[in-house]
């Protein structure tokens, strides 16, 4: 198996491809792999807080690509990455690509033509399947992987006892328009509680206002940033998110489900893989659904709380440690056997 991974890109809280980076560096560094670090801008102020260099990952200087010299060498949908791969491959042993999207970027595309992406990795089979046709018919030395990533319960407590003086939900996610269903607020105000509701959405600027309208002043809007995730989840009850985009495997819904955050949110995409309907949560096919299990989850409390803790037991059991490291080494031991310029091992 590899003894060392160079990873250009840089893991952070904020983002759902860099903080899956974040929680796969913890299986990678459990098997014995060294983990180079190359970013594609500046390390700013949320660069030095993730403590990269204490947890014993080798940091470079930034665009350094010669630090890629007989590595293999992974992004997390990074579009530098994919910018610059023709430098980086120079230098590489091998390059892998996760595409933590639904769709494909156009120069993704131009970089598999051109033969410079040796593996795709995936994190669902439904978003594999999605996107595998168009990539064949680009180049037929496509070599697709699924690994299943590794979920860090330790950053995300368990909250089982919140005050039921005030129903409180939230919503989270980037400041994306598409993110945002132009219903999501007709929900909030059309489901119905037996106290007072009140809601925190995070990841609110001009461009979400201007698709979702005036937010009424029980909402609780705040710019992305702008509350720790882990406050958010503290005090919410629900996490009610209908989207118009087909998610892949949101990060949003693993952190809410380890937090003890009942799970609202679209009968489609990745959520069909996090949520069991009625067990671990709610998927909801179009808006009357969404307040109708919204009103549901405010008024039976008693079975919120038995879904939340199913929904925790379920997390630790699909998406653990144990698990992550028999797929990773199983991927690991395939970089090891890769040679450049040969036939992929399928």
């Amino acid at each position: 198996m590899i003894d060392e991974i160079c990873v250009v890109g840089f893991p952070s809280h904020l983002g759902g491809a860099d903080t899956e980076l974040d929680h796969q560096i913890h299986v990678w560094q459990r098997l014995g792999v060294k983990v180079h670090l190359v970013h594609t801008g500046p390390l700013d102020a949320n660069c030095h807080r993730m403590g990269m260099e204490a947890r014993g990952c080798v940091i470079h200087t930034p665009r350094d690509w010669s630090a890629c010299q007989g590595k293999h060498v992974i992004s997390y949908c990074n579009g530098d990455f994919l910018e610059n791969l023709p430098a980086i491959r120079s230098y590489a042993r091998s390059t892998t690509f996760v595409n933590c999207m639904t769709w494909l970027f156009d120069k993704e595309k131009e970089r598999h033509r051109d033969g410079l992406i040796d593996f795709f990795l995936y994190q669902t089979d439904h978003v594999m399947e999605k996107v595998c046709g168009e990539l064949k018919e680009i180049n037929d030395r496509y070599v697709p992987v699924k690994v299943r990533p590794y979920f860090h319960l330790a950053d995300f407590p368990f909250h089982e006892h919140r005050s039921e003086e005030t129903f409180r939900f939230a919503r989270l996610s980037r400041s994306d328009p598409g993110k945002y269903h132009p219903s999501q607020l007709w929900i909030y105000e059309t489901m119905v509680a037996p106290v007072l509701k009140s809601g925190t959405i995070l990841g609110v600027d001009q461009a979400v206002r201007d698709k979702i309208g005036a937010v009424p002043d029980w909402i609780q809007a705040i710019e992305p940033g702008g509350m720790p995730v882990q406050d958010v989840y503290e005090r919410a009850h629900c996490i009610i998110q209908a989207s118009e985009t087909y998610e892949n495997l949101p990060r949003v819904g693993f952190e809410a489900m380890a937090s003890g955050c009942l799970l609202i949110v679209d009968d489609r995409g990745g959520w069909r893989e996090l949520v069991q309907h009625g067990k671990t949560g709610y998927l909801c096919r179009d808006q009357r659904d969404f307040v109708y299990y919204a009103s549901r989850a405010a008024y039976e409390s008693d079975e919120r709380t038995q879904m939340t803790r199913a929904a925790r037991s379920f997390l630790e059991m699909n998406w653990s440690m144990e698990s992550a490291l028999l797929q990773w080494r199983n991927f690991f031991q395939r970089l090891e056997a890769f040679v450049p310029g040969a036939a992929t091992l399928g």
